[in-house]
């Protein structure tokens, strides 16, 4: 009997610490922070450019950006504005910052390379870092030229 209950007894701690390692490994690997996102991700653009310069009216596109996990990024992108092309994937690459939060909220600056103006969003990142969701809070410095969000999924590696 007293075979048993030791044996039993072993196990539950083994159970126990095993579970704890599992947790933090777990816990670790989806830590909120710039390295979450790194990688590739793809980007539907939707909203409503609403004044300043060039066409104004719903905007549409797509991105590919690729974050470094230190805090930078490169992106390329087509945009539509009122259903004329602003901005197309032969463009330099826009370059920018971003910072992911400890609760998986963050923000990013977008720097265009073609004339658009710097673009500052907030995002959430989702699905322990497989999906990026943001919305535009300012463009060149300014709120309400933009109501526009966006929709990432990270590019998975090919098998």
């Amino acid at each position: 009997m007293n075979k048993k209950l030791s044996t039993a007894a072993a196990a539950i701690v083994l159970l126990t610490f095993g579970a704890f390692g599992s947790a933090q490994a777990q816990n670790n690997f989806f830590a909120c922070n710039d390295w979450l996102i790194a990688g590739s991700y793809g980007f539907v653009v939707h909203g409503t450019k609403l004044v300043g310069p060039g066409p104004t009216g719903s905007q549409v596109g797509v991105a590919l950006a690729q974050f470094d996990g230190k805090g930078n990024f490169t992106q390329i992108d087509t945009v539509t504005i009122g259903g004329e092309v602003v901005a197309d994937f032969t463009h330099t690459p826009a370059t920018g910052t971003y910072t992911v939060n400890p609760d998986c909220t963050g923000t990013y600056t977008i720097n265009f390379t073609d004339g658009r103006p710097t673009v500052v969003t907030n995002f959430v990142v989702v699905d322990g870092g497989f999906e990026i969701d943001d919305v535009v809070l300012t463009a060149g410095g300014n709120q309400g030229i933009l109501a526009t969000g966006a929709i990432g999924k990270r590019l998975a590696p090919r098998r």
